[in-house]
């Protein structure tokens, strides 16, 4: 079976739990959307990635207000999160804009990553 490139492998129908509390699939997406492909997030994620947490709890769905938490605790203690893809609208609109080409080199980094592991799997 081939899997997608994902910051998050072993993603299911049902989310993947970042800590304690699962994350619902369709955020998890939505981060690799913006994390890989450079797509622009909803309000929900745009506040959390840009600190405004009145924004992202105004926001948020019902599954995603139990999981603010730890999407803020992965985007702030996982070590592939790149510096300067969030923290502020800036850094945001740095990386969606694809910036001295940041999120491009990252997404290089991640791919070289996933086929190096295909190949020894």
């Amino acid at each position: 079976m081939h899997e997608k490139l994902s910051l998050f492998p072993g993603l299911d129908e049902k989310g993947r739990r970042l800590g304690e509390i699962r994350v619902p699939t369709h955020t998890m997406e939505a981060l690799d959307n913006y994390f890989l492909r450079g797509y622009e997030p909803g309000d929900f994620l745009t506040g959390i990635l840009t600190n405004n947490l009145y924004r992202a709890v105004a926001s948020a769905d019902l599954a995603n207000r139990h999981a603010i938490w730890e999407i803020v605790r992965w985007l702030n203690t996982d070590p592939i999160v790149p510096e300067y893809s969030w923290g502020t609208q800036h850094w945001v609109n740095w990386w969606l804009n694809d910036t001295e080409q940041v999120r491009t080199k990252f997404v290089k980094k991640i791919e070289k990553e996933y086929i190096w592991k295909t190949l020894k799997a």
